[in-house]
């Protein structure tokens, strides 16, 4: 069918002109999509025109219903104590003077990394130190936030025997539950207090959890946003609030998530999706709004990563 408005600059043009009629070839052809014809024969033959989400053997009768969450898929985290401890792993190895290429130096900086006492916190708190930060972990568990501060210095100790001891990296561990204002505040004035400042932000502090969305308890869904939105916000508008006053620049990684764009299956945890999907946001947001105090803020969404969660 034609739209009228996609028609009339056309005809308008066609019957306005007193100049000499210009070649078809100049003017741009109005489209459309002809009505689709399925060629059956063809459809069986093609596996594109032949796919499904037709459940196998006419399990389910609607086209799509294969697509849906499985109930019988049941995660069960242990608690906290009890979560096994991810391992340092190897870094850069052999000795070198200057630990990052020069334009990713973070040499003479400090970065405060929160979830950073295991999994992709962990990693990447160890790929700031060999780029040549200062840090400062900022874990719920303070005392595997300890262990893995020690390790860390003991790995890039290994991996450098040959630097001395000033040029070795200050690594601290630090208390906080992220979803708490004061405890945020704490944590933050501790690292000052440790390091004399904070440069740059990795907000890695975050869990999952799969409920169906009508049976998920509401306190579990505000204890995950409290944990992944708000101790996002709060981590960033504190450290953004230090950088402003110091008057220099700072840049922040918001870790969010592949489900904060796309909708995992089988498993249940719309939350979750959710809160993802508010940290991208708020990234963006906050990048515009402080663009204009130097300080980057941008998000990077992981997929599936083997980690002790």
């Amino acid at each position: 069918m034609f739209r009228p408005a996609a028609i009339r600059p056309a005809t308008k043009a066609l019957c306005q002109s007193t100049r000499p009629t210009l070649p078809i070839a100049f003017f741009r052809s109005v489209s459309s999509t002809a009505p689709l014809r399925k060629d059956f024969n063809k459809s069986k033959k093609d596996p594109l025109l032949a796919a499904t989400t037709t459940a196998p053997g006419g399990a389910l009768e609607a086209e799509g219903q294969y697509a849906r969450t499985d109930e019988n898929v049941k995660i069960e985290y242990p608690d906290d104590e009890h979560m096994p401890r991810s391992p340092v792993v190897q870094g850069r190895g052999g000795m070198h003077f200057k630990r990052t290429l020069a334009h990713f130096s973070l040499e003479n900086k400090v970065t405060l990394v929160t979830g950073g006492a295991r999994g992709l916190g962990l990693v990447m708190a160890q790929a700031i130190v060999a780029s040549g930060s200062d840090l400062a972990i900022v874990d719920l568990n303070k005392q595997e936030a300890e262990e893995q501060a020690k390790k860390l210095v003991e790995q890039f100790q290994k991996e450098n025997p040959g630097l001395e001891a000033d040029q070795m990296p200050h690594v601290t561990a630090h208390y906080s539950d992220v979803s708490d204002p004061e405890s945020v505040s704490g944590a933050i004035a501790e690292v000052i207090a440790q390091h004399g400042q904070i440069d740059h932000l990795v907000t890695s502090a975050g869990f999952t959890e799969n409920f169906d969305a009508i049976s998920y308890p509401h306190d579990r869904i505000q204890k995950l946003w409290g944990v992944n939105v708000d101790g996002t916000y709060l981590f960033a508008t504190g450290v953004a609030k230090h950088l402003m006053e110091r008057k220099v620049a700072g840049s922040m990684v918001m870790i969010g998530s592949m489900s904060g764009a796309i909708v995992n299956v089988p498993q249940p945890q719309a939350p979750y999706n959710a809160a993802k999907a508010a940290v991208r946001h708020l990234a963006a947001s906050l990048a515009v709004e402080w663009a204009g105090h130097d300080i980057r803020v941008n998000c990077i969404s992981p997929g599936y990563m083997l980690t002790a969660l």
